[in-house]
């Protein structure tokens, strides 16, 4: 008999970072393995994006070394991607994480960006060798990491677009720029900072200070044809303005202050500029 249909109930999940919660506990579920996690390769560290974990105490903004990895032998050595007894395969026994970390068996595949290019792994540990049998499960599993990366990759683009739209659309405006004022301004970090966790990245806040008598819409049209598209300004009062510099590394930024300096200084603008980070941490 046909079920009645007000009786069915999908689950429904908020954001991309509670369905991979979920992905990862039925992971866990049908494969074991005492830590599942989903890692964000960043310069040489991998930043822990999402974990379930009953055992190694590692969780969401947590870095490993790269180098140090079991990952970075299964991606760069060609170590095996299953490995239920990790301990007998040397270029694992012999990895310095083993220092750090118990691992009896690993699980690592690569997870890939809108480009096809490396963007982390799908990873999980056990401190006990785990049966055999669970290297049969690589076409399952590889199935399961192409799937996380397509999500990831939309998240991502998601996140690019909700950055340009709270620029734009934020009711807080400066009248004098039409840039967003404080609250604008509080709203973009914070949420800037949540993509920061969420997606391991890294950006940075500029503060520019000019002199009180400035022509604030210079400044504010300067800004703009200097900035990328991801990048936001907002005026804050008094000639003091924040710059977020979206997924950018401080030596980034640094070449963004120059840039910043140089073009305002041709335009008899002496300004004073100061740097902060926001991260995954």
């Amino acid at each position: 008999m046909p079920a009645n249909r007000t009786d069915i109930s999908l689950a429904s999940y908020s954001s991309c970072q509670e369905l991979l919660d979920a992905h990862l506990a039925q992971l866990q579920n049908r494969f074991g393995m005492a830590l599942w996690m989903i890692t964000r390769l960043r310069t040489d560290e991998l930043v822990v994006l999402r974990s379930r974990d009953n055992y190694y105490g590692l969780d969401q903004g947590n870095r490993l070394q790269w180098e140090q990895s079991y990952c970075a032998k299964m991606m760069e050595l060609g170590a095996p991607r299953i490995a239920a007894n990790a301990q007998l395969n040397p270029d694992y026994s012999h990895a310095p994480i083993n220092s750090d970390l118990t691992i009896g068996a690993y699980i690592g595949l690569p997870l890939v960006d809108r480009d096809n290019q490396l963007f982390g792994t799908l990873c999980a540990l056990d401190p006990e060798p785990q049966n055999p049998a669970l290297e049969q499960a690589l076409p399952a599993l590889q199935h399961e990491a192409r799937l996380i990366s397509f999500l990831l990759a939309n998240a991502l683009r998601d996140a690019q677009q909700q950055r340009i739209s709270i620029f734009v659309e934020h009711p807080d405006r400066c009248p004098q720029t039409g840039l967003p004022g404080p609250q604008g301004w509080a709203d973009i970090t914070n949420e800037e900072q949540q993509h920061c966790r969420d997606f391991g990245t890294e950006s940075c806040v500029l503060f520019l200070h000019a002199p009180e008598d400035s022509d604030s819409l210079m400044i504010a049209d300067s800004l703009a044809a200097l900035l990328r598209e991801q990048d936001s300004v907002a005026h804050l009062g008094n000639n003091h303005f924040g710059i977020l510099l979206a997924d950018a590394d401080t030596s980034k930024a640094e070449k963004v202050i120059h840039r910043v300096r140089d073009a305002l200084n041709a335009k008899q603008l002496l300004v004073q500029i100061e740097q902060q980070t926001l991260s995954a941490l």
